[in-house]
């Protein structure tokens, strides 16, 4: 009966060593190892379990004869039970009948004998076997032989697992580390960044689904899922979670991470999205929170099937790891989504304000030739031609423009700007039509150019007058063939677009002198509106200043009241070369500098001091004058700009004086009558 033994004994030890070097898992192989054990003691049931040093309980990594749910919910505390006892001294033990052992843990009502033997090596206790049966004196010193070397040889099995497991995860933990750091590096977009980063998850570290929660933008109390992997949108909506609600709730309040071995047994498991997990086995959760400082801002959340501790504990570090990797990732993205709403915010509170700022309430005046020009876009704002809006400097032609555009049906579109004089001529043709990358040294990118940018809406090119003759071609034909072309592209861009224009010259007396191509003239010339300078609009200049005082006022948070008696006729008196423009720019410095509630002489230029009586001959100063007017044209126009304005006010004068006898007054300044009406015409006197 030895030799017997023996022999089974050494049967045994083949079998163990041949189906180590098979492809087993270490589960696997330790429940077949138990299962042969069983057999050849003739044992009822049998357990592995190994020892969690961390919470000093025992886990059942292998069972045979008990039931799923016992084996499942039995944790020995070291110690505790015949089980324990061996697991604390590391010393065998024989137990042939269990009544006469009081710490004797019962599984199973029908048991009657033990024998449970430690998992060791020299360095430490890894866990017990151990084996029961229903009989009384069921268990022989052979039998613990038998035991005692399977379980030196399960041992073997566990640490070489381990050690395996142990490098496998370090391998596949960096692999996931570098393979987020890539994935951070070459994507900007959050959605792209986190289903990239699951796959690798998914590959490396068999994860079933994920999620990434954010607080929600309209609620900040509650958290959605911004985005899921292997969830489907539907189940998505349901995932909403307040702070301290479930596991992911619970993950914000704590700002740690929270790892579920089982969500099956955790009553904080809320599944709220109420997905099935039949038939995956223990699955484990890991929600770790996306923190910037302290402050949490989200959590990455995980489902993988259990398959140990070890893989359990090393996926639940990876996530911690790899939610501090992506945390400014996500602080960038929800950033963008607040400035993307703001600017939409922004954007949608700018188009109402300019759809009632740039109205006909805007326009202070009560003028008869201001009224006329008010009556005029009234009937050509919701119309697709071309205005052309003279008027010198400073006399709101911009605004006029402006209100053009948000009067008609092209209003939601843009109103964009260009001042052609503001420009320099060679930047100019790139502003206007943009440009492609590499059309010059200095065009690192592509640029959009003025016309792009204003189809669907409205144009509006200030001082056209100024624009080179060169670009003028190029202007007509993009108006023309509703198309342009951007410099070193060889496609030409569709458009569709309003074209308003604007200038303080005489743009038909530059068609004369070839300084204006007379085709483009025609076509921006369909509708002309002038606008008369203010000087042409005494009876406005108070109601202007009253404007001016209010807005100011609200912007410095003054209280100015009106204006000291002095002033009044000084302002009536003026010439106001700078219009409008001028008039404003003198009450805003009144409003900041006042030390009164009234705005005194103190406050106006020198030049504006002479006009106080109304006796403008006795006091003017011709080269002051002059000084003032040509700082009003470029260059190569001063003489001509000049010379213009005395020329005007001269004839305006005497045609005054003559009541518009125009024979009288071509006598007076020994003109021709013929010479006479063609200066009547060029300035628009008449």
């Amino acid at each position: 009966m030895d030799i017997q033994k023996k022999i089974n004994n050494l049967k045994l030890v083949h079998y163990i060593a041949v189906e180590m070097n098979k492809a087993h898992t270490t589960r696997e192989l330790l429940e077949i190892i138990l299962e042969r054990c069983i057999g050849l003691t003739n044992a009822t049931t049998g357990t592995v379990m190994l020892i969690d040093h961390e919470k000093a309980v025992l886990d059942i990594l292998a069972y045979k004869g008990i039931r799923p749910n016992v084996a499942d919910t039995t944790k020995l505390k070291i110690g505790e039970g015949v089980t324990g006892w061996v697991a604390k001294t590391g010393i065998p033990k024989l137990l042939n009948d269990i009544r006469k052992e009081p710490r004797y843990v019962s599984i199973r009502k029908d048991l009657m004998s033990e024998l449970a033997v430690p998992i060791k090596t020299d360095a430490m206790l890894i866990g017990v076997i151990s084996v029961d049966s229903s009989m009384v004196n069921a268990f022989s010193e052979d039998h613990l032989e038998l035991l005692t070397m399977v379980a030196e040889l399960s041992a073997q099995i566990i640490l070489r697992e381990k050690t395996q497991e142990s490098l496998e995860s370090k391998v596949n933990t960096q692999d996931v580390l570098i393979s987020a750091f890539d994935i951070l590096e070459k994507e900007n977009d959050l959605n792209s960044v986190f289903n990239q980063i699951m796959e690798v998850l998914k590959n490396k570290m068999l994860i079933i689904r994920g999620m990434l929660v954010l607080f929600d933008k309209d609620d900040p109390g509650s958290l959605n899922i911004n985005c899921g992997y292997r969830i489907s949108d539907e189940a998505m909506k349901k995932g909403i979670y307040k702070i301290g609600e479930g596991i992911i709730g619970g993950t914000v309040e704590s700002g740690k991470t929270t790892s579920i071995r089982d969500v099956s047994k955790e009553p904080r498991f809320l599944n709220k999205m109420k997905l099935k997990r039949a038939g995956l086995g223990r699955v484990s959760f890991i929600a770790s929170p996306i923190k910037i400082d302290h402050d949490v801002i989200g959590v990455l959340a995980i489902e993988s099937r259990f398959e140990s501790d070890r893989y359990f504990e090393d996926v639940t570090k990876t996530m911690t790891l790899l939610t501090s990797m992506i945390s400014y990732r996500v602080r960038n993205h929800q950033l963008q989504e607040e400035e993307t709403r703001r600017l939409i915010t922004e954007n949608l509170e700018l188009r109402e304000e300019l759809k009632t700022g740039y109205s006909f309430r805007n326009i202070i005046g009560r003028n008869e030739n201001l009224r006329k020009v008010i009556e005029q876009v009234k009937t050509i704002a919701n119309t697709p031609a071309s205005v052309l809006i003279t008027g010198e400097t400073g006399t709101g032609k911009e605004l006029i423009a402006k209100v053009l555009h948000f009067l008609s049906d092209r209003r939601d579109k843009r109103f964009v700007s260009l001042n052609c004089a503001a420009i320099p001529e060679n930047l100019l043709e790139s502003e206007l039509f943009g440009y492609k990358k590499g059309a010059f040294t200095s065009a690192v990118s592509n640029r959009t150019g003025k016309f792009e940018l204003a189809s669907g809406g409205t144009l509006f090119l200030d001082e056209i007058g100024d624009m080179p003759v060169h670009l003028q071609a190029k202007i007509l034909r993009a108006i023309q063939e509703k198309e342009i072309e951007p410099l070193g592209s060889d496609e030409t861009v569709k458009i569709d677009i309003r074209i308003i224009t604007a200038t303080n010259k005489n743009l038909e007396k530059m068609v004369h002198e070839n300084k204006f191509r007379s085709d483009l003239f025609f076509r921006l010339n369909v509708i002309t509106l002038r606008l008369p300078p203010l000087r042409e609009r005494k009876d406005d200049i108070m109601l202007l200043v009253d404007y001016f005082i209010k807005k100011y006022n609200a912007l410095y948070h003054k209280n100015v009241t009106g204006l000291d008696p002095k002033i009044k006729n000084i302002l009536l008196n003026y010439n106001w070369p700078g219009n409008i423009r001028e008039l404003e720019n003198i009450i805003e410095k009144g409003v900041v500098l006042s030390r009164k509630d009234v705005i005194d002489k103190s406050v106006l230029p020198d030049q504006m001091l002479h006009h106080e009586t109304g006796h403008d001959h006795e006091k003017f100063d011709i080269e002051k004058w002059i000084s003032i007017e040509s700082k009003r044209y470029s260059h190569s126009d001063i003489y001509s700009g000049v010379i213009g304005r005395i020329e005007k006010i001269l004839i305006e004068k005497l045609l005054v004086q003559t009541n518009y006898n125009k024979s009288r007054t071509a006598s007076i300044l020994g003109i021709n009558r013929n010479t006479l009406k063609a200066k009547i015409r060029e300035y628009n006197l008449l």
